[in-house]
């Protein structure tokens, strides 16, 4: 490949990879978790799809139990569930907060990603302007 054939394809990569990050780093700027639960019977069905919560055929069939939502400058909105006795439900609860960990570690892993890779990108159009 002709050298300036190799910096035409950086630049393109360059270019798709930033329009890439942008789009990105808005969807990344607030993480929401939502739990929800549903009669045994339901999962079968509500699995076989995807969950449109707009659709109010399913919203019947789901009851959000907790809600968390993380900004990116780590505001945050929880709604805890609790029982009829006004007592948080645990079981619910551990699981909702397992889910946000794990979100937030999926985040993190995601910036760590596009970071590298605009990194190497710049490095490679570096290299190639040279």
């Amino acid at each position: 490949m002709a050298e300036s054939d190799l910096r035409l394809a950086i630049e393109k990569f360059a270019k798709d990879l930033a329009a890439k990050a942008e789009s990105f780093v808005e969807d990344i700027s607030t993480l929401e978790v939502r739990t929800f639960t549903t009669p045994s019977a339901e999962i079968a069905t509500l699995a076989g799809g995807e969950l449109d919560l707009a659709d109010p055929t399913l919203a019947r069939q789901l009851q959000l139990r907790a809600y968390t939502k993380i900004d990116f400058d780590c505001d945050t909105t929880i709604c805890l569930p609790v029982d009829n006795n006004d007592q948080v439900d645990r079981s619910v609860w551990d699981m909702h907060q397992t889910m946000v960990m794990q979100a937030l570690k999926t985040r993190e892993s995601m910036l760590k990603s596009m970071g590298t890779a605009l990194t190497s990108a710049l490095d490679a159009l570096q290299r190639v302007a040279g």
